[in-house]
């Protein structure tokens, strides 16, 4: 379906393990109310009937759901239903009974509600909806039947709720960022063979062969940059400011032309955000000291101006451009504009001809 959310793999098996519980929850009510019915516990059978009809007919659309179309159950409105479903049977428990009874029919069917919401939302949200149905099950029996000899335990039904949907949450989230780093791992291993037979031994055999000092110079350089790449994930890449002091070295070593890295205060980045910033900021002082003929390229490093994020700044003394007309080059909005705004940054670029360059990149 257009405009669906796509369901990861793990979410599916973890929706789908909720679904069977609630066919097993809902086959307990349902024998429940039989026997009490029979034994003269109910004093409103109709109307638990009714509720229980209610509670069937959803849990069955909530099925089929599950079963052709995964998608529809992470809706934000389904998940709400489901809550209201729960309370309203949580709520009807109390009020078909009369008196004790040694087991209810809904006690256990909030759970169904709470899981729901959990593995799809989070902890916060399973803990919330827990605590949420605990107090309506609190309400409910205060009403109807009094919470005299009975506050201990709605209370602690209560906490229980809370705590499955925290637990619940958290573990979902666990699991699902497991998988998403063991996908990951596999993506990168694929990469890294596709790497290691094509253009590692094309850098190889130019070292071997060429009569260039300075090629052979950059084929190591890219070589080993691409090794560490592959034997490194993206969470223990070095710190942005060594970084950008080997791309420093690296390019005077390139290209004859001093670059210095100024630290105004040295931010904390990491993962993507920090990826894009070091892929942008190479390609603009490559871009730099290839065509635009500095005698100095400066790179200012910062927290962001409102204190929140990190900055780069690339600024050179070469020939300049117009800017009108080079956004639209490849090099510039491919390999910076996209990289930074990919993560939710934002790149400014300021330069005239024959004044220099100046490109501003930032992260939250």
């Amino acid at each position: 379906m257009s405009g669906s959310p796509v369901v990861e793999p793990r979410l599916r098996e973890l929706v789908g393990g909720v679904a069977a519980l609630r066919l097993l929850v809902l086959a307990w009510a349902v024998a429940v109310v039989v026997v009490d019915s029979r034994s003269g516990v109910l004093g409103h059978p109709t109307a638990a009937f009714a509720v229980l009809a209610v509670a069937s007919a959803w849990s069955g659309m909530v099925g089929v759901w599950v079963l052709t179309s995964t998608e529809v159950v992470l809706r934000w409105w389904i998940r709400a239903v489901d809550v209201v479903v729960a309370a309203m049977v949580v709520g009807a428990d109390w009020f078909v009974y009369d008196g004790g009874h040694a087991q209810s029919f809904g006690s256990a069917w909030p759970l169904t509600a709470v899981m729901l919401v959990a593995v799809v939302g989070g902890w916060w949200p399973g803990a919330a909806v827990g605590t949420g149905l605990g107090v309506v099950n609190l309400v409910a029996a205060g009403t109807t039947h009094g919470l005299e000899g009975r506050g201990l335990a709605l209370t602690g039904t209560l906490v229980l709720l809370a705590a499955a949907g925290a637990v619940a949450g958290w573990v979902s989230t666990r699991l699902r960022q497991a998988e998403s780093e063991v996908a990951a791992a596999r993506e990168r291993e694929r990469f890294a063979r596709t790497l290691h037979d094509g253009v590692l031994q094309t850098l190889a055999v130019v070292q071997r062969r060429s009569e260039d000092a300075a090629i052979v110079e950059m084929a190591r350089d890219q070589e080993l940059e691409l090794r560490r790449f592959i034997g490194s994930g993206p969470q223990s890449r070095a710190d942005l400011v060594s970084e950008l002091r080997g791309l420093a070295g690296r390019t005077e070593r390139h290209h004859r032309v001093r670059v210095e890295v100024v630290v105004v205060e040295a931010p904390r980045v990491s993962g993507e955000r920090l990826e894009a910033l070091i892929g942008a900021a190479t390609e603009a002082v490559t871009n730099a000291a290839k065509h635009a003929g500095p005698s100095t390229v400066n790179l200012c490093v910062d927290v962001g101006a409102t204190g929140v994020g990190a900055s780069v700044t690339v600024t050179d003394d070469g020939s300049g451009f117009d800017v009108d007309r080079a956004v639209a080059g490849q090099g510039l909005t491919r390999s910076v504009r996209e990289r930074i705004e990919e993560v939710g940054g934002t790149v400014v670029v300021r330069s005239t001809v024959g004044s220099g360059t100046e490109v501003a990149l930032w992260v939250p």
